[in-house]
């Protein structure tokens, strides 16, 4: 009998450690958007919000009847705040919340320097502000899948402001 009750309350402690809650957490990631790759860290900043850092390094490619081909790989740094509007709510209905599993907006501000390596081309300098709607999902434990979009501007120089419209679709892994 003691044995059993010891068991039973290892396996409830142990089980309270690993819970999910409803404020977010902390979290580093390798993320593959469409080309490139990111690294990212969230830090929770408030119970529903955090402070999303990636590095990204974008990358293009292509050929034409007219030009040579060409590829360029480039970094962008992001800085992204975030709320996580429904996180409670999903937690509150059994849902997982496991890495921020949640819907969100967001404010992205992504900034090129400039530098790239490549064949036949390079980056230009921007700085590009979005709003975006997104939402994040926890697959397992540690697999994730990202969808975000927004409308914003993209400026190349201080008096070169054109729309833009991003879109973010990156599947990564959470550790």
């Amino acid at each position: 009998m003691k044995k059993l009750l010891l068991i039973a309350i290892i396996a409830t402690i142990s089980g309270n450690l690993t819970a999910q809650n409803a404020k977010t957490q902390s979290s580093h990631s390798i993320k593959g958007p469409l080309v490139g790759l990111s690294y990212s860290y969230e830090h929770p900043i408030a119970a529903q919000s955090t402070l999303n850092m990636e590095l990204i390094l974008n990358g293009g490619f292509g050929s034409g009847v007219f030009y040579d081909s060409y590829w360029v790989v480039a970094p962008v740094f992001r800085i992204e705040p975030r709320y996580y509007y429904n996180l409670s709510k999903r937690f509150g209905k059994g849902k997982k919340t496991l890495n921020n599993s949640a819907n969100y907006i967001a404010f992205a501000v992504d900034y090129q320097p400039g530098i790239s390596i490549g064949k036949n081309a390079e980056a230009n300098q921007y700085l590009q502000m979005v709003p975006k709607y997104g939402l994040k999902r926890t697959m397992g434990r540690h697999f994730i899948f990202e969808v975000a979009a927004g409308v914003g501007t993209y400026i190349i120089e201080s008096n070169n402001w054109e729309p833009v419209l991003a879109i973010d679709l990156k599947l990564g892994y959470a550790f």
